[in-house]
């Protein structure tokens, strides 16, 4: 999920080409003002030497661009004098953030990857005491989540995981007894799936584990209980 980047060039000299207070032909302009290929430039030929070692071919400005921004976007501010050119160039900006900001939005919602209040506070806070110590290195948001939700090391984590952010869906108002039974088709094939590839001989243990884990979950009635209480006696039992 790569962030938009938006640059304002503040405080232009009005007697310059009308054309560049346009975003298109001003972003097009500030691009041909740098050598186009990379291996013009040392500190852009280390760059795409890094992502060619991905396996991505970087020959020019814009496509290294594209590797760390999802849009680039340059508008012109001009100085005092016109005041309606100035409120237009402003309007512009701010339709530029808005839309860019819709268009991440939309981008993390599709990716079940939207932060809610409390981790929206914890990230900008984070942020905020890595850049007061080092301006340069770019802000790791993928490190930030993983030390604040470290991905489980076992099979029953991930599934005990993916039940609680289940159960956490504001729209969700399933008992514990119907999560786990949504989940039950999907659960089972994976362990299936394990068994028929790294277990051989293993199947019947599977389907042992699984249905003692099936009889738990019938006997819980009460959908007032949470996922973690369910989970407790078959993870004792299962190990």
């Amino acid at each position: 999920m790569l962030p938009h980047a938006i640059i304002a060039v503040n405080a232009v000299n009005i007697p310059v080409n009308d054309r560049l207070w346009d975003e298109n032909f001003a972003t097009e302009t500030l691009l041909r003002s740098v050598p186009s290929e990379v291996s013009e430039v040392p500190c852009f030929q280390e760059l795409a030497n890094i992502w060619r070692r991905r396996g991505r071919t970087i020959r020019n400005v814009p496509e290294l661009i594209r590797c760390y921004y999802s849009s680039f976007t340059v508008i012109f501010i001009p100085t005092g004098g016109r005041p309606g050119l100035l409120l237009g160039q402003i309007e512009k900006l701010r339709t530029q953030i808005t839309q860019n900001c819709r268009e991440s939005y939309s981008a993390k919602q599709t990716a079940g990857m939207l932060s809610d209040s409390d981790e929206l506070g914890m990230f900008m806070q984070v942020a905020f005491d890595h850049f007061s110590r080092d301006l340069e290195t770019p802000f790791d948001f993928i490190e930030v989540s993983l030390d604040t939700n470290p991905i489980p090391k076992t099979f029953g984590g991930n599934i005990l995981q993916l039940a609680i952010s289940m159960q956490k869906k504001k729209d969700n108002t399933d008992g514990t007894e119907s999560i786990f039974k949504k989940l039950s088709k999907f659960v089972s094939s994976c362990v299936f799936l394990d068994c028929v590839r790294y277990r051989k001989g293993m199947l019947r243990v599977g389907l042992v584990t699984w249905s003692f884990a099936s009889n738990i979950l019938i006997k819980s009635r009460s959908s007032s209980k949470s996922v973690r209480q369910i989970h407790e006696p078959f993870r004792r039992n299962t190990q």
